[in-house]
C-alpha cells in the first residue's frame, strides 16, 4: 500500500505537462454538493449524488459519513481515580488536542490526562496537585492571561478555591495560588469574566457557607483577588455557572441550592459585579443540584438546565422574552433517578441543542436528543447505564472527529471515562457529475490518492457513453489506479465515476483525497491500423501511464527516414530504433520497461519533436 501511494504520487504531479497533447480531468474537492447531474465541462467542487459519504469539513476530501451509534464506544481514561467526582476537558498543554481534568474526592487530587496522539485511546497521566483533601469540582481557563490552560479547583473538605499556574504551558510543572482558603465546603468552582474588564475571575458555590460568590482578578495576574459575595444565604449552595441570562452584554450568574430547591439567576445591574438582581428560576425544584445556560430551542434567548436530585428531575426552563423574567417549565425527563449533574451539546449535529445527564442513583450517563429543535419533544439515549454513582457529565470532541463526545465521573467506580457516541457507516458511494471531454477520446488511466487505514478500502467503477442521457452499466469495480483500455469505449466522450469507500472497523474511515482520469485524442491507431496522414506527428505511448509496455505511435505523411529514442530521466537512451518508413501511422511495442517516467524524441525530415510517458509495473 505505501508503494501504491508513493507511485501515485508520482502519476499526479508529472501528469500536468501531458496536456498540451493529452486530456486530463481532476477532481480534489466535492464541497459544493450534490444534485450536478452533467454534463459539465469540468467537475469543479460538485458531484452528482451520494449515499454515507461527506466532504470531509477542512479538506474538502470525502469520507464515510458517521451516524449515532446503537451502542456507544467507551474508553477508559483512569479507572482507579478514587472516588472521582467532576469531570471536564480542555486542551492543557496546547497541542490541539482535548485532554481531560478529573476531580477525586476521596484520592484528594486534582489530575489532568495527557491525550497523547488526539485519538483519545492513549493517556499519560500528569498529578496537578495530589494533596488537595476533599477535591470536588475542575475546572479549566487560562487564569493570568499568559495564553496557557490553568487548572482550577475547589476542596470541600479544604474550604478552599484554588487555581494551579501551568508554568510552561506543558502541564508538567504547576503553581498553586489561592482565591479563598476560607470558603467553607465549595461544591462548584467555575471561571468567567464577571466585570468585563478582559481579565478571568473565579466564581464559586460553598455547600455549608450557603454562598455564592466570585473574586476579581484584579490584575489579570491571578495573584491579586476581591471578593464579591452574590448571595450568602442560597440554602445548600451546589452549583454555580455564568452567562449572559438577559442578553445585555454583561456577564450574569447562576446557581443550584439542594436545600433550598431553588434554581436561581442573579442579573449583574451595571456590567460591575457589585450589584445585583436576584431572579427566581425555579423555587420548588426539589433538591436541586446542578445548573447550566444554553439556548435549547434556538430562539437566541439563554434559556436554563437543571437537575433535582430528590425529584430525579431534568428541566428546562424557557427564557420567554429573552430578559430572564419570565420562564416556562420543560420537563425533560422527570424519572432520572438521583440526578446530580447536567449539560448540554448538540450530539447529533443536527443543529439542536440536545441535554446530557448523570445520575447518581441510577448509575447512569444519558442523553436526551431534542427531537424538532422546540426543546418539548425528546428521546432518550442511555450511553451507559452501569456507571456506578455517575457524579459528573460533560461534553467535548476528545478524538478530534468534530463530532462531540461525552466525558464521565463515576464515585464508586474510581472511573473517569469517555464515550464515543459515533460511528463510520460499514460503506458509502459518490458519483460524480457527467463530464464532457469535448473530443474524441481514447481513454488511458483512472488514477486517485487516497488514504487507507488498515480495514478500509477505497475503490471505483467507470462508465462512458456517446449519449450523457444514457451513461450505460458502471464498469466491474477497480480496486487500485489502473488503465481504461478494454474497460472504456473508445469514442465515448462522457465519462461518469463512482467512489467506493467501505471500513470493516468502526474508529476508522477512509478517505479519497483526489482523482483524475486522462485521455488522448483518438486517432484509431489500434495495433496493425493504418491510413493517411497530413503532417509529422508524435502521439506518445498508448496508454499512458503504460502498464508494463509501451505503443509508441507516430505519424509520417510521406515516405521518410525515421529515428525513435527513448530516454530516461537521467538521459540514458534505453531504445532507439532509425528506419526507413512508408507514409501513415506506425506502432512501435516496447515490453520490458522499468517503472518510471520517460522521454520520447521522434526525429524525420528536419522534423523533431518530443514527448513524456510513465510506466507502471
Amino acid at each position: 500500500m505505501y508503494l501504491r501511494n508513493c507511485v501515485l504520487a508520482v502519476f499526479l504531479v508529472i501528469l500536468a505537462p501531458l496536456e498540451a497533447f493529452a486530456g486530463t480531468a481532476t477532481q480534489t474537492d466535492w464541497s459544493g454538493g450534490d444534485g450536478v447531474f452533467g454534463p459539465v465541462f469540468d467537475w469543479g467542487s460538485e458531484f452528482y449524488m451520494d449515499t454515507d459519504i461527506e466532504c470531509y469539513h477542512i479538506l474538502s476530501n470525502i469520507i464515510l459519513k458517521k451516524t449515532i451509534a446503537m451502542i456507544p464506544l467507551e474508553h477508559t481514561v483512569d479507572g482507579d481515580f478514587d472516588g472521582a467526582v467532576s469531570v471536564v476537558s480542555a486542551d492543557v498543554n496546547g497541542d490541539g488536542y482535548m485532554d481531560v481534568l478529573g476531580a477525586a474526592y476521596s484520592a484528594g487530587c486534582i489530575t489532568w490526562w495527557e491525550n497523547e496522539d488526539g485519538s483519545g485511546t492513549s493517556w499519560t497521566k500528569h498529578q496537578v496537585d495530589e494533596n488537595f483533601t476533599g477535591a470536588h469540582s475542575v475546572y479549566s481557563s487560562d487564569i493570568n492571561g499568559d495564553g496557557y490552560m490553568d487548572v482550577l479547583g475547589a476542596s470541600r473538605v479544604d474550604d478552599d478555591i484554588a487555581w494551579w499556574e501551568n508554568m510552561d504551558g506543558t502541564g508538567t510543572s504547576w503553581t498553586e495560588h489561592t482565591v479563598d482558603g476560607d470558603f467553607d465546603s465549595p461544591l462548584s468552582v467555575h471561571s468567567s469574566d464577571i466585570n468585563g474588564d478582559g481579565w478571568l475571575d473565579v466564581l464559586g458555590a460553598a455547600e455549608v457557607g450557603d454562598d455564592i460568590t466570585w473574586w476579581e482578578n484584579v490584575d489579570g495576574s491571578g495573584t491579586s483577588w476581591t471578593e464579591h459575595i452574590v448571595d450568602d444565604n442560597f440554602d445548600n449552595a451546589r452549583t454555580v455557572y455564568s452567562s449572559d441570562i438577559n442578553g445585555d452584554g454583561y456577564m450574569d450568574i447562576l446557581g443550584a441550592a439542594e436545600l433550598a430547591n431553588d434554581i436561581t439567576w442573579w442579573e449583574n445591574l451595571d456590567g460591575s459585579g457589585t450589584t445585583w438582581t436576584e431572579h427566581t428560576v425555579d423555587g420548588t425544584f426539589n433538591g436541586a443540584t446542578s445548573v447550566y445556560a444554553a439556548d435549547i430551542n434556538g430562539d437566541n434567548y439563554m434559556d436554563v438546565l437543571g437537575a433535582a436530585f430528590y425529584a430525579d428531575d431534568i428541566t428546562w426552563w424557557e427564557n420567554m422574552d429573552g430578559t430572564g423574567t419570565s420562564w416556562t417549565e420543560h420537563t425533560v425527563d422527570g424519572s432520572f433517578d438521583g440526578v446530580y449533574s447536567v449539560y448540554s451539546a448538540d450530539f447529533n449535529k443536527d443543529g439542536y441543542m440536545d441535554v446530557l445527564g448523570a445520575a447518581q442513583s441510577d448509575d447512569d450517563i444519558t442523553w436526551w436528543e431534542n427531537m424538532d429543535g422546540s426543546g418539548t419533544t425528546w428521546t432518550e439515549h442511555i450511553v451507559d447505564g452501569d456507571f456506578d454513582v455517575a457524579c459528573s457529565a460533560y461534553s467535548a470532541d476528545v478524538n478530534g472527529d468534530g463530532w462531540m463526545d461525552v466525558l464521565g465521573a463515576a464515585f464508586n467506580a474510581d472511573d473517569i471515562t469517555w464515550w464515543d457516541l459515533t460511528e463510520f457507516l460499514p460503506g458509502g458511494s459518490l458519483e460524480s457529475s457527467v463530464l464532457d471531454v469535448q473530443e474524441s477520446p481514447d481513454w488511458q488511466t483512472i488514477l486517485w490518492a487516497c488514504t487507507e487505514p488498515a480495514g478500509t478500502s477505497v475503490a471505483f467503477q467507470v462508465r462512458a457513453s456517446d449519449n450523457s442521457s444514457s451513461m450505460g452499466a458502471w464498469s466491474d469495480t477497480l480496486a487500485g489506479p489502473c488503465t481504461l483500455e478494454g474497460i472504456l469505449a473508445d469514442e465515448a466522450n462522457y465519462f461518469q465515476y463512482r467512489a467506493i469507500l467501505t471500513t470493516t472497523d468502526p474508529l476508522s474511515t477512509p478517505t479519497l483525497h483526489d482523482v483524475n482520469v486522462g485521455w488522448q485524442p483518438f486517432t484509431g491507431t489500434q495495433e496493425g491500423s493504418a491510413g493517411e496522414v497530413a503532417q509529422f506527428a508524435l502521439y506518445g505511448a498508448q496508454p499512458n501511464p503504460a502498464l508494463g509496455h509501451a505503443s509508441l505511435v507516430f505519424a509520417l505523411p510521406v515516405n521518410s527516414r525515421a529515428e525513435l529514442t527513448v530516454y530516461d530521466l537521467s538521459g540514458r537512451v534505453v531504445h532507439s530504433i532509425t528506419g526507413e518508413y512508408e507514409p501513415g501511422l506506425h506502432e512501435v511495442i516496447l515490453d520490458g520497461l522499468a517503472s518510471g517516467m520517460y522521454m520520447i524524441r521522434l526525429t524525420s525530415e528536419g522534423f523533431t519533436v518530443t514527448r513524456q510517458f510513465v510506466v507502471i509495473e
